[in-house]
C-alpha cells in the first residue's frame, strides 16, 4: 500500500489525462483502505485544493474540464444527445447551456459548476447509435447526427420536448441512417410524426 499524496495523485492523473477522478481511480493507484480514501478527500477538498464535481467525482482546483466529459463521468451509462448533440453537428444555430444525455437508467437533473447536466431516460433497446469522439481531448460518447435527431424527435413525440424546432438543418441528415434510428424505438405512429416534421421543414431542402 502507497502513501496517498497529492502531488503524486495529480502526477498520476496528467500522465492518464485524466481530469476527473473517482475513489476508486485513488483505490487503483495507491491501495488504500476505503476509509483513508474518504479521509483524505474529506481534507483536501476543506483545504480548497480539490473539487468535488458530484457525489464520487472530484477534480482539483484550476483544471479546466470538458462539460462534455462530467457529463459522460457524473452518471453512466449515458452519452451526449438531443439539443446538446445537434447543437454540436451545428444541425441547430442556437448555443445550449445545458449539457443533455441519453441514459439507460433513470432520469436525473444536476448543477455542477454552474451548469445543468440533465440525462433524459430512453428504452434500453434505443440506447446505441453512438460513438467515442475525440472533443477537446477527451474522448467523449455522444450520439451520431441521425440519432441524436431521432432521441430529439422520439421525446417531442412524447411531449417532453415542447416545440419543434424550425430551424434545424437537416440537409447533411443521412435519411436512411435516420430510419434505423427511428426504428430502435419500435413505434410506428412516431415514426409517421416524423415524417410530417422531415417533410414540412422548410430547412430540410433536398
Amino acid at each position: 500500500m502507497k502513501k496517498l499524496n497529492l502531488v503524486k495523485l495529480h502526477e498520476k492523473l496528467e500522465q492518464l489525462k485524466k481530469p476527473v477522478f473517482t475513489p476508486q481511480d485513488i483505490k487503483l493507484f495507491f491501495n488504500p483502505s476505503d476509509r483513508a480514501i474518504s479521509a483524505f478527500l474529506n481534507y483536501n477538498s476543506k483545504k480548497n485544493r480539490l473539487i468535488k464535481l458530484k457525489k464520487t467525482l472530484y477534480s482539483f482546483k484550476n483544471t479546466y474540464i470538458n462539460p462534455f466529459l462530467i457529463a459522460n463521468r457524473a452518471y453512466q451509462p449515458s452519452y451526449i444527445s438531443f439539443e446538446t448533440a445537434l447543437s454540436y453537428y451545428h444541425l441547430i444555430p442556437e448555443t445550449v447551456y445545458s449539457v443533455t444525455s441519453a441514459t439507460s437508467k433513470a432520469s436525473r437533473l444536476w448543477s455542477i459548476q454552474q451548469t445543468r447536466y440533465i440525462y433524459h431516460t430512453i428504452k434500453q433497446e434505443a440506447f446505441t447509435g453512438y460513438v467515442s469522439k475525440t472533443i477537446e481531448t477527451d474522448q467523449i460518447l455522444i450520439a451520431l447526427p441521425e440519432k441524436a435527431l431521432a432521441d430529439y424527435y422520439y421525446f417531442m413525440y412524447l411531449g417532453k420536448i415542447k416545440d419543434h424546432n424550425n430551424r434545424l438543418n437537416l440537409k447533411e441528415i443521412n435519411l436512411d441512417k435516420l430510419n434505423a434510428c427511428l426504428n430502435l424505438f419500435k413505434n410506428e405512429r412516431f415514426k409517421q410524426c416524423v415524417k410530417k416534421y422531415l417533410f414540412t421543414d422548410k430547412s430540410h431542402d433536398r
